[in-house]
């Protein structure tokens, strides 16, 4: 499962003799429970347009990071609010900011662009658009070198507050956002629920993880039980092993069953509100593949992937909004950077998972006090793709600004992100982990 142009001697080894092969940056990780010390180490700096968003945002993050100017040698972190220009010679601004910043960007040092979008006036709605091919670009421009991540967050909003925004950028700051670049994230919702510091931030919160038992699954699993909630693995009864095993390691509960057999949502529905009274946070991780050229696709294999993929998805989804969802309760589904740009030999598959991106945008704005986004993830080393060929593998691999795959635990911690309070902000957006994958981009 390791990409083994990480090896360290091997690295040395292509450097010394010069070899051309696009050597990855290692990425910096942090798989430790979120705490209120989690940037303090960091230095960043908040600057941007003066406006009295951009001081309500450096308020903020103060109390986070350890506060720097654009003039330190080494900077961390880097957060540029764009807000406020709304002329072309405005964003000369954001020119000479990163110009003269970038080359002091450290290792897997984050860069967060903050927009925010004026509808009343063409020219200001341009200037803020044009920041997201600008994000999009520079990304890729500086980030295979050393593990930098460029990110931005789109106010569309007005009663979006800087503390939402904040609380967003902490994540995009943070360790745990290692394989997340070039994307644009709309933070579209006032709607927020209270919590003080970033310890235990999911306490007292119940989570469904479809397809938990392994893989991606098992690692969002993981994640939110470290942050506090108490979480229900759901899987097949082939799988039943895998789930009581992770279960008992979690202390959490695992439910054999077949969600695409005819009630099965209901089944889940009654265990939850008998044993908790009601759900906080569902995660529609389950997921098959059936790959042919659709000339070769049986009505079988067609079948097969929507029911799974898509049809048990919603049905789940549906029924806990019907009954059984907490206030502000948060969904979280899989799609796939294939639901995207899709793939040879995947038009069932990217069709589910471009329906989770539809499903989850049309849920969210119908579905009022409810949360809902996707996440799409790019190539992941898992043990299904340890078996592909090597030049797919390949492909894969350095298609993409950080010229390597991600591990599990890198859409886990997005997932707990978008589960916890901290995404208060976001709702109908689906968030690409992919390193910055060329394709679909």
């Amino acid at each position: 499962m390791n990409d083994y142009l990480q090896n360290a001697t091997l690295r040395q080894l292509l450097k010394t003799l010069n070899i051309p092969v696009p050597v990855p940056p290692i990425l910096k990780r942090n798989g430790n429970a979120y705490s209120q010390d989690e940037l303090k180490a960091k230095a960043v700096a908040v600057t941007g347009k003066e406006t009295d968003f951009l001081h309500g945002l450096q308020k903020s993050l103060s109390a986070q990071v350890k506060t720097a100017t654009i003039y330190e040698d080494k900077i961390d972190g880097l957060v540029v609010s764009t807000a406020g220009m709304q002329t072309l010679e405005d964003l000369e601004d954001l020119y000479t900011t990163i110009k003269n910043t970038v080359s002091r960007i450290a290792a897997n040092g984050r860069i967060v662009i903050v927009s925010r979008v004026d509808s009343t006036d063409v020219l200001a709605y341009s200037v803020q658009r044009s920041v997201e091919g600008f994000t999009r670009a520079l990304s890729k421009e500086i980030g295979g070198k050393k593990g930098v991540t460029v990110n931005q967050l789109k106010v569309t909003l007005d009663s979006v507050s800087p503390d939402s925004v904040a609380n967003a950028a902490f994540f995009f700051l943070s360790d745990k956002s290692p394989f997340i670049t070039g994307q644009v994230v709309e933070l579209s919702n006032d709607t927020a629920t209270e919590f003080s510091a970033p310890e235990q931030l999911l306490a007292g919160k119940v989570a469904i993880v479809t397809g938990g038992a392994r893989g991606i699954g098992a690692a969002a699993a993981r994640v939110l039980q470290r942050e506090g909630a108490k979480v229900i693995i759901v899987d097949v009864p082939q799988a039943s092993e895998d789930a009581q095993f992770l279960a008992n390691e979690l202390g959490g509960d695992s439910v054999l069953l077949d969600i695409t057999k005819p009630g099965a949502a209901t089944e889940l529905q009654q265990y939850v509100l008998e044993h908790y009274e009601k759900l906080d946070i569902l995660v529609n991780n389950a997921g098959i593949t059936r790959d042919k050229t659709i000339a070769k696709m049986s009505i079988d294999q067609w079948r097969a992937v929507i029911n799974v993929n898509l049809k048990a998805l919603v049905t789940l989804t549906e029924t806990f909004a019907e009954n059984g969802f907490a206030p502000y309760a948060k969904v979280v589904s899989l799609s796939s950077i294939s639901g995207i740009a899709g793939n040879v030999g995947q038009t069932n598959y990217s069709l589910t998972k471009a329906g989770v991106i539809g499903f989850t945008q049309a849920f969210s704005a119908t579905r009022e006090g409810l949360f809902a986004n996707a996440v799409a993830p790019g190539f992941i080393e898992t043990k299904m793709t340890e078996n592909l060929p090597f030049f797919v593998k390949e492909g894969g691999r350095r298609l993409s600004t950080l010229k390597q795959g991600g591990i599990p635990e890198d859409i886990a911690e997005l997932i707990g992100f978008l589960a916890s309070p901290l995404s208060d902000g976001i709702n109908g957006q689906c968030i690409r982990a992919c390193g910055g994958s060329m394709i679909g981009a």
